[in-house]
């Protein structure tokens, strides 16, 4: 948020040098606004955080989930506990969840450089064929179709 703002007092005082002092303070209140919009768009809430036997960490994305019948649409964070192909750190997935008969898919894998999907993008790519997949009970997948099935279902 700070470089935002920083980014933007400086474009705001380089593009607009000239204007009377009379809309400075529109300037500023300008300034505040697109801050708190920056806060506000970096502000994203996450399900319980899930581990697997790996030690790699998983939640869902609430903040942006979506339902349309029995299908839930949500997106995935991943943070690896060892690097994969010695440059991932994350994961974020687009996962579609289907409350009704209990199975999973995956839609589209964004892999990042950094924990928390920080970093570079290292590769974004749909699933070409996704697939169904039955959860198993106990898994951390059976607990984030529970988790996300419950949270807009309601």
């Amino acid at each position: 948020v700070a470089l935002y703002s920083a980014l933007l007092s400086t474009l705001v005082n380089s593009t607009m040098p000239c204007l009377p002092a009379l809309v400075t303070p529109f300037r500023h209140v300008a300034l505040i606004i697109l801050t708190l919009w920056a806060a506000a768009a970096q502000a994203i809430s996450y399900g319980p955080v899930l581990s697997d036997a790996d030690g790699n960490k998983s939640a869902i994305e609430t903040s942006g989930m979506t339902r349309k019948g029995y299908i839930v649409y949500a997106w995935q964070l991943v943070n690896f506990e060892q690097p994969k192909d010695n440059a991932v750190l994350s994961a974020r997935s687009q996962i579609e969840f289907d409350c009704r008969f209990k199975q999973s898919r995956i839609m589209w894998v964004i892999l990042h450089s950094d924990r928390d999907g920080a970093g570079d993008v290292i590769r974004s790519a749909a699933i070409s064929a996704p697939v169904w997949e039955k959860t198993v009970a106990g898994s951390v997948a059976a607990d984030q179709l529970e988790f996300a099935c419950r949270s807009i279902m309601r």
